[in-house]
């Protein structure tokens, strides 16, 4: 049987994601060019709500099933089937409420726009269990597979509409809903062959209803905090300036979303690969330093590479109302360094015996971003909005070192950070000096990783 491996798990669904990006980018241009600047932003905002909305639904147990499944991998099928049914009765009263509440928010939107934004986010969260089993059973690839399906078929709709004049948002949001439930279905119909059936035993945490959702509580607290992390500065820019500024904003996110698909993987590969070591804390440390020094060595490439990258693509593929977005991405990438660096820490903080410290960094994150961008977007626009998600990530690679007990637990996010006001304090390619200069580091943990075999093969 497969086992979760880190290098492997990681390039498979780093690569899956590169490529979902890509066709995300292209669904993006699409929807820019399709629709009015002020429709684009309304329709990314409507989106964001229900995802944010429905994430409680996930209730933290696909994270449980991805940390524990990995030890007990015949049980899996019996974990999966728990988890989706405590996640439909979950799901009512969210389904009722967002219904309520968005009526209420969005009263001169056509409905069908808002049904559309609801059941791509109630088809994303549903596919969760089944994905995080596929990971836990070392089946990396299949969920990255699957999730590259959904991606290629909403933007063969969004094409197909746009060659067809369609210039309505609800138009384009049924194209994404129709996307998110083909490959839902794929998921659960694969993730069910796949499953095992076997000899297997639970941690005791499964044994009832009531304590499993006690052991997920932590996740599902953060779950609510999460999306946040990525969104609080859309919704401030919107009730703070205006739906075009929302727009610029997110196309700026989405270049730097392609960038941080690099460290999403990692976590997402990382957690049931320190889930299996979780009771081993040598073996859990060695996982730790060995994803420790991946992320130096991927340091450099990606802050070139996403400088020269997104300097050229924006430019090239959207309409000069978007030529801002350049500068506003070169201040988020800051935050994409800091993001990658605190990855062994952050996942480290959901596989460990403590969790509620995963949702104490969480919470201070967005707490941190949400106090900042309320100070800087009134006077600073879509520029105080990107530097309040630097000051988010800024905090997230510092406190989530501080509470794993890192004995230099400030230094890599107050460097960092130092770092980043030094690059856009000046003009030129200080940027590419930088990626340079870690360059040095880089090697070093490359020669590490050589060293120890964790390139070619893991323990």
């Amino acid at each position: 049987m497969r086992r979760p491996k880190l290098a492997r798990d990681t390039v498979w669904l780093a690569s899956s994601d590169g490529l979902a990006i890509i066709f995300g980018l292209i669904g993006q241009v699409i929807l820019a060019k399709a629709l009015l600047q002020s429709d684009y932003g309304l329709l990314v905002v409507i989106l964001d709500a229900f995802a944010t909305m429905y994430i409680l639904i996930d209730a933290g147990l696909p994270t449980i099933i991805a940390r524990d499944v990995p030890r007990n991998p015949g049980a899996s099928k019996i974990a999966v089937r728990r988890v989706l049914k405590l996640q439909a009765l979950i799901a009512i009263p969210f389904l009722l409420g967002s219904a309520i509440v968005s009526t209420a928010i969005w009263d001169d939107v056509p409905t069908g726009l808002l049904l559309a934004c609801a059941l791509v986010a109630f088809g994303h969260i549903m596919s969760y269990p089944h994905k995080a089993m596929l990971r836990a059973l070392g089946e990396a690839r299949i969920e990255s597979i699957l999730k590259l399906i959904e991606r290629i078929i909403t933007t063969i709709f969004y094409y197909i509409f746009l060659v067809n004049d369609y210039d309505s948002p609800t138009i384009y949001a049924c194209g994404f809903a129709i996307g998110v439930f083909i490959s839902l279905i794929g998921t659960l119909w694969i993730g069910e062959r796949l499953a095992k059936d076997g000899n297997g035993d639970l941690p005791p945490e499964w044994n009832s209803k009531r304590t499993l959702l006690i052991s997920a509580l932590p996740f599902a607290v953060t779950l609510g905090i999460l999306p946040y992390v990525t969104r609080l500065e859309k919704f401030l820019l919107a009730g703070l300036s205006s739906y075009d500024d929302v727009s610029l904003y997110h196309v700026a996110q989405l270049a730097w979303i392609a960038g941080i698909m690099l460290p999403q993987a990692m976590r997402a590969a990382l957690l049931p690969y320190l889930g299996e070591a979780r009771d081993n804390p040598v073996k859990f440390s060695n996982r730790m330093l060995i994803a420790h020094h991946w992320t130096i060595v991927l340091l450099p490439i990606g802050l070139i590479a996403g400088h020269a990258i997104v300097s050229f693509s924006i430019p090239r593929f959207f309409d000069s109302d978007y030529s801002d977005a350049v500068q506003v991405f070169d201040i988020l990438l800051a935050g994409w360094a800091m993001t990658l660096l605190a990855v062994p820490w952050y996942v480290a903080l959901q596989a460990g015996h403590n969790p509620w410290r995963f949702t104490t960094l969480i919470a201070l994150v967005v707490l941190a971003a949400g106090i900042s961008g309320w100070a800087l977007i009134p006077h600073y626009g879509v520029m105080g909005a990107a530097w309040a998600s630097v000051i988010g990530c800024c905090i997230m690679l510092s406190f989530a070192k501080l509470l794993c007990g890192d004995e230099d637990r400030l230094s890599d996010g107050l460097a960092v950070f130092s770092v980043a006001i030094c690059y856009l304090l000046s003009i030129g390619n200080l940027l590419a000096a930088i990626g340079l200069l870690t360059f040095v580091p880089a090697k070093k943990s490359f020669d590490y990783l050589r060293t120890k075999g964790a390139i070619t093969q893991e323990e």
